[in-house]
């Protein structure tokens, strides 16, 4: 028996939620080629963490009560604010649900035989130094966040991507510069997480 655990952000429509749905689904259907007689092979298990599912916003597979994937489905995180509000940082509060999710199912599923952290790898090194798993851990890159927020159109600088709160203020203001600054840093150090924690990965997809 191979026990399977998936863990995605949110769970709406998209490319990556599919792939994850169609991975699981594999695993699962993988039971069924498994001869009745054969008794020392076990069903796969499969567990599927996330912050958000919204039964509005959702795959059928796992829109509750019907969906094929439904019941393994397990919600945690959701307290966990999207942002910082008027101050932003999608980014890091995004990589603390991440991490939070991982927690809870590593704890959850202590004897996991593999691990497919989706979109941020925040939870991977936890995984790897702290709890020194001997599950496989695979990451699938979706797209970078390093380069999903980059202020570039086709691969150039796009001028016209400054913050809307600063239009219409002096571009030269030591206060708009100074929020400039602080979200280079800001960007540095979750771009720098992103690439440290990737690496812990024992495959990127």
């Amino acid at each position: 028996m191979s026990n399977v655990v998936f863990i995605h952000l949110d769970l709406g429509i998209g490319g990556a939620e599919s792939l994850v749905l169609n991975l699981a689904k594999a695993t699962l259907q993988s039971n069924d080629n498994t001869s009745s007689e054969d008794t020392t092979q076990l069903p796969n298990k499969i567990s599927i963490y996330t912050a958000h599912c919204s039964p509005t916003h959702c795959y059928d597979e796992v829109k509750p009560p019907n969906g094929a994937l439904s019941k393994y489905v397990h919600i945690h995180g959701s307290f966990i604010p999207r942002s910082l509000y008027i101050i932003g940082g999608t980014a890091l509060c995004s990589a603390i649900r991440m991490l939070y999710l991982t927690y809870k199912a590593m704890k959850e599923n202590p004897h996991a035989n593999v691990f497919v952290i989706d979109v941020l790898p925040t939870g991977v090194p936890y995984l790897v130094e702290y709890c020194n798993v001997n599950a496989g851990v695979l990451f699938y890159c979706h797209f970078p966040d390093k380069l999903l927020t980059r202020d570039t159109v086709n691969g150039e600088t796009d001028n016209n991507t400054d913050n809307v709160a600063s239009e219409g203020v002096n571009k030269s203001s030591i206060i708009v510069q100074l929020i400039k600054q602080l979200k280079l840093i800001y960007r540095w150090f979750m771009d720098s997480i992103e690439e440290w924690s990737m690496s812990y990965s024992d495959f990127v997809g």
